[in-house]
């Protein structure tokens, strides 16, 4: 993926003097997605891709979350969001913590916001460029398709897991006949693609917010393991059970959410890396 090299990085501050720093978020996401640095006198700091679309990273005033109309599936996301918005409401990794749904029409879910540009413009534009670069990956037994960008992560997850099932057997009913990985397709009632369009979410066999049955009032609930999530956001995968409309069973490669550099007042580094582990 392109990335913005240090030097490249004090040229682009001297042409734009009064620019400032850009932000450690917008910086972060030169090592994971398609694209490069751009500052523009009428709009900020943002992100140019290829063909000239430049993304801001704060368009303006954040939208409450009442506008984006009701919630759709694992990955359904507001129109309109900047890039800011993306790190809005914080990642935490860590000890699974139910989540309280007791207001869950105005609660949002952290990494439900996408820039689907982004996506775009690094895994693929279309069905056929996605596919173009899918490669195999061993999950538990069966190979699966994944976007090569996201694969080798996601191969360190299976390294993490493995030995792990030897130790506890319990676990390996969670890892085999999953729902899957690579299909294109958009979000339940969203006109946005999904993450598994672009070879990058995997689904394994256990919970969906909405198999609730209709008016049943919305209650978190999760079956997945602790062992199982942390080897995932180890390697930068969020996990659906981090939400209030909860989809336990999915994780999407998303390494800008873990990645300590991406956080507002953290030092970022300007060379490349991986999510801290």
């Amino acid at each position: 993926m392109a990335f913005v090299s240090s030097a490249a990085l004090l040229l682009l501050l001297a042409a734009a003097p009064d620019a400032g720093q850009p932000p450690a978020g917008l910086r972060c996401l030169t090592r994971y997605y398609t694209g490069e640095l751009a500052h523009r006198p009428e709009g900020g700091w943002g992100y140019l891709l290829d063909g000239g679309t430049f993304i801001p990273w704060r368009a303006g005033p954040p939208s409450p979350r009442g506008d984006a109309g009701a919630p759709g599936d694992e990955d359904d996301d507001p129109p309109g969001v900047d890039l800011e918005s993306i790190y809005r409401v914080p990642y935490v990794a860590g000890p699974i913590v139910p989540v309280d749904s007791s207001d869950a029409g105005t609660i949002e879910d952290p990494g439900r916001v996408r820039v689907e540009q982004l996506f775009l413009a690094t895994y693929g534009a279309s069905r056929t460029d996605v596919f173009d670069r899918l490669v195999k990956v061993r999950f538990f037994g069966l190979r699966y398709p994944f976007h090569e960008l996201a694969a080798e992560p996601l191969r360190r997850v299976v390294a993490r897991l493995e030995p792990q099932v030897l130790e506890t057997p319990a676990l390996k009913p969670f890892l085999t006949n999953i729902g899957g990985t690579f299909i294109w397709r958009k979000i339940a009632r969203s006109k946005n693609l999904s993450t598994h369009a672009f070879g990058i979410a995997i689904d394994l066999n256990v919970h969906y917010w909405r198999w609730t049955r209709r008016g049943e009032p919305l209650r978190w609930q999760n079956k997945i393991p602790q062992a199982i999530v942390d080897a995932f956001e180890a390697e930068g995968f969020i996990w659906g059970g981090r939400w209030v409309h909860y989809d336990t069973m999915h994780f999407e490669y998303r390494p800008e959410l873990l990645d300590p550099s991406c956080r507002e007042g953290t030092a970022a580094t300007m060379d490349g890396g991986v999510p801290a582990r």
